[in-house]
């Protein structure tokens, strides 16, 4: 990352990186420990997918409200209830389950609910504090969150319920989430001009220790933001016309470069404004979702049957089978970490914004297909496990593919974009867990499943190849 205001959009990253830890790991937790639930409340597998699908099913009715109220109020605001009505969440279970099945698929509603806004929360303050060239890097630092959260659920939540019984895992995991709210509502901003003046000011010093002309443009266009939100038009006029770069608008389309003086002047200026619907008529906007919505049926079918295919597979207990459970999502943890460094070296070595959502985004899917196809020929938890790291490993590319492309269609509206196509991928997410269920009370069949699941991801493949665009995409705002 370069030297501009790095500390305060660092110390930003890392917090994004925490509270996605946080939603995911109170989210996935509920998985292993369903099979002890299970076992206590006597539920099959209809009714254990008719648990897993409430979250899914709260999650599809907030994202887009969740995405206009970062928009307009900023991010902070919108992660923070995430925070705390997962916290709660965990807490209020080992209470509310003792009036039955019913109750414990309300609890999980409102915590989807709650959690709904906080991917569009996220994406809207990347989009604000990153630059083009630093958006493939903070994604991949804030999507190993999710992968770190499913990790730590996986890991601790099964030891801790067979120890000390599931509803102290509960109870744990609602107790360290409370605590991150409590470190995120202290030191998370939603954009730089919230930070402290202290840190304002490091931040300006290090722009000027060695920083280049891009770095110095930004100073300019801190200081005109300012003049801006004090009404000194007169020195915005005299800023015009002795800085004539400062006039010049930045074209409508083309490939993303660093976010541009004269772009950051008028988003300020103009203010928040009606979200222009008719962006959802761009075939590329359907692409990126297309590719969101394959990618979460993959990602949370793993994330919620992992452990229960383990129990009724290869009878092994989620207590028994830690290394089985943790050893992917650690493997898709450390090269999410080693993937947040390859876009901008490639970018600055010739290659496009547009080849590297490509080329990441075909290498997540094709990889994930094909160990997809060899997990219908394994009979041991060993060789499942080794695909699966795989598969876990392949999926961290997404984070400089059709993730970082939600950036560069647009930055201006990002949360209510990313919010309205999570809620559209998070149908799959939560039909996924029914859909499955069906299946095996059917079938009584896994393989059939994951050979379904190989054939979508090639189809993504094709969606990525032929739909994928790296430019601002602008309509008239109403």
């Amino acid at each position: 990352m370069t030297s501009t205001g790095a500390r305060g959009r660092l110390r930003q990253a890392y917090l994004l990186f925490g509270t996605r830890v946080a939603c995911q790991s109170t989210r996935l937790a509920w998985a292993p420990l369903l099979v002890y639930i299970s076992k206590e409340l006597n539920l099959n597998h209809a009714k254990q997918g008719q648990v897993l699908s409430s979250f899914s099913f709260g999650y599809l009715f907030t994202q887009v409200l969740g995405g206009m109220a970062a928009d307009r109020y900023g991010g902070k605001p919108v992660q923070t209830m995430s925070l705390v009505g997962s916290a709660l969440g965990m807490l209020l279970v080992p209470v509310v389950v003792d009036y039955g099945f019913s109750a414990l698929c309300m609890i999980y509603f409102v915590m989807g609910l709650c959690q709904g806004p906080q991917h569009p929360g996220y994406n809207a303050m990347a989009a604000i504090w990153f630059r083009a060239a630093e958006r493939g890097w903070v994604s991949s630092v804030c999507e190993a969150g999710p992968v770190t959260g499913t990790l730590l659920a996986l890991l601790i939540a099964p030891r801790l319920a067979a120890t000390y019984g599931w509803r102290t895992a509960f109870t744990t995991f609602g107790m360290l989430a409370t605590i991150w709210s409590i470190i995120w509502q202290h030191f998370a901003h939603s954009n730089p001009s919230e930070l402290p003046r202290s840190d304002q000011q490091k931040d300006e010093a290090d722009q000027e220790e060695g920083a280049g002309t891009d770095l110095i443009i930004r100073k300019t266009v801190s200081q005109i933001t300012k003049q801006l939100s004090t009404g000194s038009n007169s020195q915005l006029k005299h800023h015009k016309m002795s800085n004539p770069a400062a006039n010049r608008e930045t074209p409508k389309s083309g490939p993303i470069v660093p976010d541009s003086p004269s772009e950051a002047v008028k988003t300020v200026a103009r203010g928040p404004t009606k979200f222009p619907w008719t962006f959802f008529t761009f075939v590329p906007v359907w692409g990126v979702i297309g590719q969101h919505m394959i990618f979460n049926t993959t990602r949370y079918f793993f994330a919620d049957y992992t452990a229960i295919y383990y129990n009724e597979r290869f009878g092994r207990r989620p207590e028994t089978s830690g290394l089985l459970l943790t050893l992917p999502f650690a493997t898709g943890a450390v090269i999410q970490m080693l993937i947040s460094g390859v876009e901008e070296p490639l970018i600055k070595q010739g290659i496009t914004p547009l080849q590297v959502r490509k080329l990441m985004g075909s290498l997540g899917f094709s990889i994930t297909a094909v160990g997809l196809f060899l997990m219908t020929t394994t009979y041991n938890e060993y060789m499942f496990c080794f695909w699966l790291s795989v598969i876990e490993g392949s999926l961290a590319c997404h984070a400089c593919g059709y993730k970082a492309n939600y950036m560069d269609l647009t930055t201006r509206h990002q949360g209510i974009f990313m919010g309205t196509g999570n809620t559209i991928a998070s149908v799959c997410t939560f039909g996924m867990p029914l859909l499955v269920a069906n299946v095996l009370d059917t079938f009584h069949e896994w393989n059939g499943i994951f050979l379904g699941l190989m054939c979508v991801n090639f189809l993504a493949v094709f969606i990525n190849q032929r739909l994928t665009v790296v430019k601002e995409l602008h309509v008239a705002e109403v």
